[in-house]
């Protein structure tokens, strides 16, 4: 297994997918991000209006870490803005597809930014949730002030 790359500006592009994974949406997932977050509706355990239980909305905020994390090696970013689009709940019990990619990269104040997008789908492409993830990104080399 080769390493993996590092998580720096030089190793990304506008475009380019940063990893994709499935994730099965089990009620013990989202129990557990109920527990962790003080959560508590019946729908995440019940009957909902979508048909049965639902998780919650917000139960993959750190997914598009994660993914970041599982195809580069990165000391950390600095968050700086995050926004959601929540297009249907997401059903327990169902295997969803989890894609970030690459939606800007530019250079602000001599930092380097990024805005990363997790895109939500279900097994027959479906959009569930969209995510915009901002972040300061280290440059390691030199560029011109303001990109």
């Amino acid at each position: 297994m080769s390493e993996k790359p590092d998580f720096v500006w030089e190793n990304l592009e506008v475009g380019m997918t940063i990893g994709e994974r499935s994730v099965l949406v089990t009620q013990e997932k989202v129990d557990a991000h109920c527990d962790a977050v003080g959560a508590k509706r019946e729908w995440y355990q019940g009957d909902s209006p979508a048909g049965g239980p639902i998780a919650p909305p917000m139960i993959f905020i750190n997914d598009l870490l994660a993914i970041y994390d599982e195809n580069y090696k990165r000391f950390g970013t600095i968050h700086a803005k995050l926004g959601y689009r929540f297009h249907r709940p997401v059903r327990v019990g169902e295997t969803v597809n989890q894609k970030v990619t690459v939606k800007d990269l530019y250079v602000k104040r001599e930092k380097g930014w990024i805005v990363s997008e997790l895109s939500v789908t279900n097994e027959t492409g479906e959009l569930l949730l969209t995510s915009s993830h901002t972040s300061v990104l280290s440059l390691t080399r030199k560029h011109g002030k303001d990109g």
